[in-house]
């Protein structure tokens, strides 16, 4: 039993280790020499120029030498012009004894002579010895330092080996049960394990195996979490490590590396290599100034995926969340034959996703995770796994058996806009100005036909917000209309206009600077990038480069520029016009709302639509929820009405 426990545990190689202590201990031997010698070669240099005994004796005689220092066998003259000589005399012989063969009287030299004692460890030797101490603790401290830097693969002396994490044996516990959604993206990966473990199957259909797959998606997607589960389906050696690993303060070790870990990978063949965040190394060549170091990394990465080498069942998955900046070289097939991306999950991939990380938690029997995942539209995976834990957290702050829906509900506020910050400081104005600030975004919001709807409104500080009015749609949106875009705008104007209304101009506040900054971004978007204005056309004028270089020149004239500016503020102006009218129109149930945050602070969706039904001076827009079912519904639906054993409902799309 113990030979097959052994058998199955799982290895995770750190980098090469063999030889390590023998190499550290050489090294510290030699360094130890090395200082010794250099440390009397500089106390020799220190004593001066070396002259022969019978020369120390005869200017001593002739009264050139004003000071004599005698130190075992070694005798320092010092001039009388300054300059200091040294002679070695033999162990046998006192160097008086010499003195008086020449006939020198010791009592007539004019000379100093001093003899410090030569018993016990001196001031100097102690110095000595620290100095010693403390070179050797410093060049060692500097090896671990380098050895850090380049992922704990050995220091200096591996710069050229891969810090890659190798993963053989027992898999890891994340499987594809665990990756919920993303049902696409699974079977396109999976099909790469599948050949892993069975290439006869795909050998006798003449494919070929892939040469890498490149996971493409927003931060928090799950592209990680999917390349673990690979690790923990597979039964071939998992090589893993991140574009940043390849980088190293010595020129060429990227490079080094790169084909360090491809000669690992293709030993222990069939095998997989995973690079995490390989836009750091794998960059478009040509357009940055960076260092050539990054180029040479990239240049031997496409070696190796696609080079005059035969490349023996070795796949290359990375993950990156940003495909625009990635050489073209690197995605061409051949190269990265599948691009996989992973998008935000939907209604139902959210629930799926919620009911995995609410595995290990006690959640009240009320708590239903369909709604949860209706309430966290445009959430990812990484923040709904926080959110579980937050309102976990939330539960055990408030003394709670069991997370309550009170809590869920403070979670998802909490991931979404930011912590309550109850304990801050507002004068009293300010505190009115805030509740009919946000009040002109809930009303203008429930009149546009449009804009999602109001969910709550809070005057509770959370995060660099003074208030929140938050807005959901019923549905995943895949396309935006102009309509919506537009409302979204006239909304954002509406905090600014409440407060202009009600407190004058002179009396309104900076709290619209984050609405004006997403309204601007917004209404440039419509003009420059979707072709949404009738004066500039049906043109994008957006170039995403113009972001990331500040000396960008943009690729239409200072005319266009122009009418671009106008046409943006046109926009923005006309949205604002919007939004005063109704709320011009609704200045009663504007005070109504404003009053009620004031008296109770937050409103949720069923209390604000109560008092827009009872205090409207008009009866809000029905804002309709569009039916939801996926391409296969359709498809599905769509054949049956053909063969005419279906209904026009059953293929109406979203």
């Amino acid at each position: 039993m113990a030979k097959n426990k052994k058998k199955d545990r799982a290895v995770i190689v750190e980098g090469e280790i063999t030889g390590d202590t023998v190499r550290n201990f050489v090294i510290g031997i030699v360094l130890i020499i090395v200082l010794f010698f250099g440390f009397n070669a500089f106390n020799l240099w220190s004593m001066g120029e070396a002259v022969p005994v019978q020369e120390a004796v005869k200017q001593i005689k002739e009264g050139s030498v004003q000071e004599v220092t005698i130190r075992d066998n070694s005798v320092i003259l010092q001039k009388n012009d300054g300059k200091r000589y040294y002679t070695m005399v033999d162990s046998k012989t006192s160097f008086f004894e010499l003195l008086q063969r020449d006939g020198i009287v010791l009592s007539q030299i004019n000379a100093k002579i001093t003899v410090p004692p030569s018993a016990g460890i001196t001031f100097g030797d102690v110095l000595t010895l620290i100095f010693i101490g403390a070179t050797i603790y410093g060049i060692f401290t500097f090896l671990n330092i380098l050895k850090k830097q380049s992922g704990g693969g050995g220091g200096l002396m591996s710069f050229g080996k891969s810090t890659a994490r190798v993963i053989i044996g027992k898999r890891p516990e994340v499987t594809f049960k665990d990756v919920a959604g993303a049902n696409e993206s699974k079977q396109e990966i999976s099909e790469v394990v599948d050949f892993l473990k069975d290439p006869k199957a795909f050998f006798d259909m003449g494919a070929r195996i892939p040469r890498g797959v490149l996971l493409v998606g927003d931060p928090g997607t799950g592209k990680t979490l999917l390349a673990r589960a690979v690790a923990g389906e597979a039964k071939a050696p998992f090589f893993h490590t991140s574009g940043p690993e390849f980088e190293e303060m010595l020129v060429g070790a990227g490079a080094a590396r790169v084909r360090d870990l491809f000669k690992r990978a293709k030993s222990l063949s069939p095998a997989i290599i995973f690079i995490d965040e390989i836009d750091a190394v794998a960059r478009r060549r040509g357009l940055d100034l960076k260092s050539s170091s990054t180029e040479q990394t990239l240049n031997q990465i496409l070696v190796e995926m696609d080079g005059f080498e035969k490349r023996d069942a070795v796949i290359v998955i990375a993950a990156t969340n940003r495909p625009d900046v990635l050489d073209p070289a690197v995605l061409r097939p051949g190269r990265f034959d599948r691009i996989v991306t992973l998008s935000l999950p939907d209604h139902n991939e959210r629930e799926e996703i919620l009911k995995i990380h609410a595995r290990n938690k006690k959640l009240a029997e009320d708590i239903s995770m369909k709604e949860v995942a209706q309430f966290t539209l445009g959430f990812s995976g990484a923040q709904l796994e926080n959110l579980m834990n937050e309102a976990a957290i939330q539960a055990v702050r408030n003394k709670h058996a069991l997370i309550t829906k009170e809590d869920m509900k403070e979670a998802i506020l909490k991931v979404s806009l930011g912590p309550r910050r109850e304990s801050m400081t507002m004068t009293e104005e300010s505190i009115k100005n805030t509740a009919y600030h946000e009040a002109g975004h809930a009303i203008v919001g429930a009149y546009l036909k449009h804009a999602d709807k109001i969910r709550s409104i809070s005057i509770v500080p959370r995060g660099r917000s003074l208030g929140v009015t938050y807005s959901m749609s019923d549905t995943d949106k895949t396309n935006e209309t102009y309509g919506s875009l537009v409302d979204d705008i006239a909304m954002f104007a509406a905090g600014r206009v409440a407060e202009e209304l009600i407190f004058g101009v002179d009396n309104i506040t900076t709290g619209a600077s984050s609405d004006i900054q997403r309204a601007t971004y917004l209404a440039n978007k419509l003009v420059k990038r979707f072709g949404m204005n009738d004066k500039v056309g049906f043109i994008q004028y957006e170039d995403d480069r113009e972001y990331d270089y500040l000396a960008f020149k943009p690729n239409y004239s200072d005319e266009t520029a122009k009418v671009i500016d106008q046409e943006v503020k046109k926009l923005v102006q006309e949205q604002y016009d919007k939004a005063k009218n109704i709320l011009t129109r609704e200045r009663k149930l504007l005070d109504t709302v404003a009053n009620t945050l004031l008296s109770q602070e937050a409103l949720q969706e069923a209390e604000f639509e109560a008092l827009v039904e009872k205090y409207g001076t008009e009866k809000p827009p029905v804002k309709e929820k569009p039916r939801v079912q996926t391409v296969t519904e359709w498809i599905t639906g769509n054949a049956k009405l053909s063969e005419g054993t279906g209904t026009q409902e059953e293929v109406q799309p979203q």
